[in-house]
């Protein structure tokens, strides 16, 4: 029994020699794998080390990059009340250009462009009835100054033939009457001569009658001359009036001058009267507000029935065709960096890849751009390396299913050489 005992024994101990050293050699394979991977990570990491100032000489890169575009705020751009609205207005949906999103209450502004309407088509009568006038004033006033310098033109005429035919009157009256004197000076001779006897009765009267025929003549000579004087006086007097006719004519610049500025006055009221139709119905055209371009709806803050104010934001519209990436990179990464390098753009929502390139380097580092621009000049001075914003322009786009929205986290590399 003994025996066969220390058998099992002897067996028993020759099973578990083997166990214990399976166990070493297992915990030996794996600190060996252990080793040969701290090995490998140290080998990897101090290559890394040693080969990213090659690299950062070749590419420079940033992950403080976003995706950057236009947000369009949509404005009441009068007031009024909310009476419709569309029903695809709502955050987070597409809408197109020159889509209608909402309806405001027209009949604040509808009766002034009536009212406009009737005053321009009233002046728009007055600009013509002036106009008319003024075409009428100028040939009008010009004919009665030439015929008021005509007639005294006639009259200047009439009145040196009538002083012509007082001179002839005059001459004739003197001719006469000499005659007269003459004959009368004779018969006053020959009649002392008659009660003498020296001469015969019928002599004497021969000289009587004939001095008494040349008496009629100094007589009606006088009544001519005495007439021609009355039509002289008469020719003096219509002159005088024709002249002042002239005068009075004379004022045509003025009239002219009258009518024309009338014309302009109704000519300025009408611009003034269309003027402020064309407001009151851009006013009635801003009561329908819509889309100034496709985007997306963000910030809806009206309602049906809602009262809003003149610049009241209605909506916001992002768009998604004019996007950009703004990388804020070091300002010691600037110094091999220009506008045209090439760039790649990992968009950190998807983890796909676009290309790109620089478009613009900012003009300042973000911090002068603060609200509170840092002043170094207080004396708390530490020295902050800077960024700088660039701005990298997408030239492909992103697939339809994966779209890019502005604030979008970004990495991007520059290619430098």
């Amino acid at each position: 029994m003994n025996s066969a005992t220390s058998k099992q024994h002897t067996d028993s101990d020759l099973q578990i020699v083997p166990e214990k050293s399976t166990n070493n050699r297992t915990r030996r394979s794996r600190l060996h794998r252990n080793a040969i991977a701290v090995a490998s990570l140290f080998l990897f990491s101090t290559a890394a080390i040693a080969l990213y100032p090659v690299y950062a000489y070749f590419y420079a890169t940033t992950n403080d990059a976003q995706v950057d575009g236009h947000i369009l705020p949509v404005n009441a751009r009068v007031g009024g009340t909310v009476t419709w609205v569309n029903p695809n207005v709502e955050n987070t949906r597409t809408i197109s250009a020159n889509e209608v999103l909402a309806v405001l209450d027209s009949n604040d502004y509808a009766p002034s462009v009536e009212r406009l309407n009737g005053e321009v088509q009233a002046e728009q009568s007055q600009l013509a009835s002036a106009q008319m006038e003024y075409a009428m004033a100028t040939p009008t006033a010009n004919s009665r100054l030439e015929a008021a310098r005509a007639s005294v033109s006639e009259s200047d005429a009439q009145l040196a033939s009538s002083l012509s035919d007082i001179r002839s009157k005059e001459a004739k009256l003197a001719q006469v009457r000499a005659s007269w004197e003459q004959l009368e000076a004779d018969r006053k001779r020959y009649q002392p001569l008659v009660s003498t006897h020296e001469i015969s009765n019928s002599e004497y009267d021969q000289r009587a009658t004939a001095a008494t025929a040349a008496h009629e003549q100094v007589e009606i000579a006088v009544a001519e001359l005495r007439a021609a004087q009355t039509t002289s006086d008469a020719v003096r007097q219509r002159l005088a009036q024709r002249k002042a006719d002239v005068v009075a004519a004379s004022v045509v610049p003025q009239t002219i001058g009258d009518a024309q500025a009338h014309v302009q006055q109704m000519s300025g009221r009408l611009h003034e009267s269309e003027a402020a139709l064309r407001e009151a119905q851009l006013n009635l055209g801003y009561t329908t507000i819509r889309s100034p371009i496709n985007g997306i709806v963000g910030q809806r803050q009206f309602e049906v029935g809602q009262r809003v104010e003149t610049g009241h934001l209605m909506l916001t519209v992002t768009p998604l065709n004019d996007l950009w990436i703004t990388a804020n990179f070091k300002e010691t990464q600037l110094r091999r960096m220009h506008v045209g390098q090439p760039v790649t753009i990992k968009v950190d929502a998807y983890g796909a890849k676009l290309k790109g390139h620089i478009e613009s380097i900012g003009g300042a580092t973000g911090a002068r751009y603060s609200l509170l621009p840092p002043e170094n000049a207080t004396g708390n001075y530490v020295k902050v390396v800077q960024r700088v914003p660039v701005r990298v322009h997408i030239d492909e786009a992103a697939a339809p299913q994966r779209p890019l929205l502005p604030g979008m986290s970004a990495e991007v590399s520059v290619r430098l050489f």
